[in-house]
């Protein structure tokens, strides 16, 4: 009996060996913290360089999308480069790639600085954007990104990498919600959804936002779902930021970022804490300074962490995993596209725009014609989801879309140093079914400037997809009001321009960037004028009309970054007219010949314009500006008109308020260069030269009929010096102009607001 307790002794100590050597499992928590939860990154790369196992991982926020992209399969290596990529931190910072600017849809550029929306409901109330930054190339990377990992990982983030959890905020029910499984890429958008800078995230009818609203250190997931036998936690949220006076997005972090206490629930867990005070929470550039904090701070620790995690891991044991989750089921396709949220008729529309051949689709397509539906002003939400289907291998596209309700009011305008303070306001409405219909109208009124629109346009989908639009526009320049002078001296003479244009215009995409216009016009010009400087109040003014007809055609190129002041981008546009009408020119009483005048005018003219920014990395920005017009105009009966009908090159905003004979001719070149000095990202200090060349200039005899002076006999020159700040309210500027060809070249300007009109005849 007792030789056998040797053995049965032998073999007890044989089933407890498991027990007393036990593989430690690691959960990894990483808190919110915005660019700081960049730190995270750092971390996870010095755990895997000395072979710490990372078993779970919990996130919030930031630490849901950093937890994620390792969970998803991606190295260390890739995710740093992923998140320090100028297009990460473009896209993160509201930035938008021009590749994906689908020029069709963007409107003519206008004085609007604010937009509401009224809605009719039980009450009439107003809608204002809740959201900074559009986040649809953040959604459709994220979605291109998951699709592949979520699918093979058959929807559950337990069969991830590494098993994993994230937390968002459901405001509507004012709960946490834990992901563990679905949608990975829905789940990490929603948990990084902070608060009037990310829109939020519609699962069912509730919105989800940060998780950091209500769980910023999700510790009690990890332990609830997982329970590891340690924890390291990582602490990225840092000191809560003082709000700034002039800063609206520090207000909105201190009002809503409540104080929370990052604690591990046990005392042998293990808490990292970058030092990220130089880090700010929304300066994505920052991002590299944040990964290498997290990495010294973890490297500090690896000693501790070693002694108590005895198993290793190194990137070898990963590939299977990684592979397994990289490797494509096959070429990702879309076959099937589901639509929530609108009727049968505006899903159809929106089918139309993605798939118009109703076609099994690759991403490639998908990606394109997404980024020009996100284009499209009838929607204010449109979230997509790739959702494998194993029968056939392809994939469902699943959109979530929210209409725009209401009617949008736009105001806007300028206030300047010069008597031009012009106010403005636009109203529209959109509809949509098979096709989107909008109607819309605008105001601009003041001294020097006053115009009402009114255009109807008619977007047709398809493999083609084109817009038909009427519009009819009224128009004055008032450059009598618009002068400080008084009366006796009136610089330039007396002239008021009106105009009335009635348009159709057809348009087409080419490719994203670009679009081809073609229009008929009927049109009235009326130009009101003195021409000698002789006269009084009781005189009454020259008049020239001209009733017409033209045609145009003109392709557009357009990259540019901003409506106004832009520094970066191109923009190339030509543009061909033909022109026919009649002038009547009726003298005013200070000429020696009354008889009214009727002339037969027809003519043909082609404009060419480019300007180009070469973006840098510093804060240095070069640029280039060119106009060319050729223009087969005749003089009409007298120099004033002549001129007036002629074209203009104004390149400094100043100019376009003045009327300047010296920059205005039938055929010229306008070449100059724009030099800008970036202080800030919204501060630019810009020095810009232009030479404006005339082929003949149109000059005056004493009998004040036109005639063409010698060929490239003169040129004028334009300058400013102009610093310029681009608010939310619109641009601030103050500039030091020089034009030649004034009595006073040398002038001063300050101006609030955008100085930009209505289309015009002939311009």
């Amino acid at each position: 009996m007792f030789a056998t307790l040797p053995r049965l002794s032998i073999l007890i100590f044989a089933l407890l060996i498991p027990f007393g050597v036990k593989s430690q499992k690691v959960g990894l928590v990483l808190s919110g913290g915005g660019v700081r939860g960049m730190a995270h990154l750092g971390v996870i790369m010095a755990l895997e360089e000395e072979g710490i196992p990372i078993d779970y991982i919990t996130g919030t926020s930031a630490g849901a999308l950093v937890g994620s992209l390792y969970a998803s399969g991606l190295t260390p290596d890739q995710m740093k480069r992923l998140l320090t990529s100028p297009a990460f931190i473009r896209r993160a910072s509201g930035g938008f790639d021009e590749d994906n600017r689908y020029l069709l849809h963007q409107p003519e550029p206008d004085a609007s600085i604010a937009s509401v929306r009224l809605l009719l409901d039980s009450i009439l109330h107003t809608q204002i954007p809740s959201n900074v930054v559009n986040t649809g190339e953040i959604d459709f990377s994220l979605m291109e990104g998951f699709a592949l990992p979520s699918a093979i990982s058959r929807y559950n983030f337990d069969s991830l990498l590494v098993p994993f959890r994230c937390v968002s905020a459901d405001i509507t029910a004012k709960t946490p919600v834990v992901f563990s499984n679905g949608d990975l890429a829905r789940a990490v958008r929603a948990s990084m959804a902070f608060p009037f800078y990310f829109p939020p995230v519609i699962i069912g009818d509730n919105l989800h936002y940060d998780g950091g609203i209500y769980n910023n250190f999700p510790a009690d997931v990890m332990l609830e779902s997982f329970q590891p036998d340690l924890i390291i936690g990582v602490n990225a949220v840092g000191l809560m930021e003082n709000p700034s006076e002039g800063n609206f997005l520090s207000q909105l972090k201190s009002m809503i970022q409540q104080h929370q206490e990052v604690l591990l629930p046990r005392t042998d867990d293990i808490m990292i804490t970058p030092h990220l005070e130089d880090v700010s929470t929304l300066e994505f550039e920052d991002a590299l300074r944040a990964i290498d904090s997290g990495y010294t701070a973890a490297k500090r620790l690896i000693p501790l962490i070693q002694a108590k995690v005895t198993r290793r891991c190194d990137s070898k044991c990963l590939e299977d995993g990684r592979a397994r989750l990289r490797t494509p089921i096959k070429a990702i396709s879309v076959e099937k596209i589901l639509i929530e949220g609108v009727n049968e008729e505006q899903a159809a529309y929106i089918r139309s725009v993605i798939n118009p051949q109703n076609r099994s689709i690759s991403l490639t397509e998908l990606k394109q014609n997404w980024f020009r539906l996100l284009a499209d002003d009838n929607i204010s939400y449109l979230y997509p989801r790739l959702v494998h289907n194993p029968q056939n291998g392809d994939f469902d596209l699943l959109i979530d879309v929210r209409r725009k309700r209401g009617l949008a009011i736009d105001f806007g305008g300028i206030v300047s140093s010069r008597p031009i303070n012009t106010g403005f306001v636009s109203m529209q409405q959109r509809f949509m079914g098979r096709q989107s219909i909008l109607i819309h109208g605008n105001l601009y009124f003041g001294k020097l400037y006053n115009s009402a629109l009114l255009r109807l346009r008619l977007d047709i989908p398809g493999s083609i997809p084109f817009y038909v639009e009427p519009s009819a526009s009224i128009s004055q320049f008032d450059y009598f009001k618009s002068s400080s002078a008084f009366l006796s001296d009136v610089k330039p003479s007396f002239l008021v321009q009106q105009e009335r244009l009635f348009s159709m215009t057809i348009g087409l995409p080419v490719k994203q960037k670009a679009r081809l216009t073609t229009s008929m016009h009927a049109f009235r010009r009326n130009d009101r004028y003195y021409l000698t400087r002789s006269f009084s109040i009781n005189d009454t003014t020259d008049i020239t009309r001209m009733d017409g007809f033209m045609a145009s055609i003109q392709f557009e190129r357009n990259t540019l970054n901003r409506k106004m002041y832009p520094n970066e981008g191109n923009m190339f546009r030509i543009t061909g007219k033909g022109i026919t009408g009649d002038e009547f020119t009726t003298p005013g009483n200070t000429r020696q010949f009354l008889d009214t005048t009727k002339v037969k005018r027809e003519w043909l003219q082609l404009g060419i314009q480019y300007e180009q920014y070469w973006k840098t990395n510093g804060w240095f920005t070069p640029g280039f500006q060119m106009c060319m017009q050729f223009s087969g105009m005749p003089f009409f009966s007298n120099y004033r008109a002549s001129s007036s009908f002629a074209s203009a090159f104004q390149p400094l905003p100043e100019m376009q308020t003045l009327f300047l004979d010296a920059f205005r001719a039938n055929n010229f070149v306008g070449i100059g260069t724009m030099n800008i000095f970036s202080i800030t990202e919204d501060i630019d200090f810009r020095l810009e030269g232009y030479v404006f060349q005339p082929f003949q200039e149109i000059l005056e005899r004493s009998n004040y009929k036109a005639y063409s002076g010698e060929a490239f006999n003169k040129r004028y020159f334009c300058a400013t010096a102009n610093a310029v700040y681009t608010s939310p309210v619109g641009p601030i500027s103050i500039a030091l102009n020089y034009i030649q060809g004034r009595e006073e070249p040398l002038s001063v300007m300050f101006h609030l607001g955008y100085l930009l009109f209505n289309r015009r005849i002939f311009q």
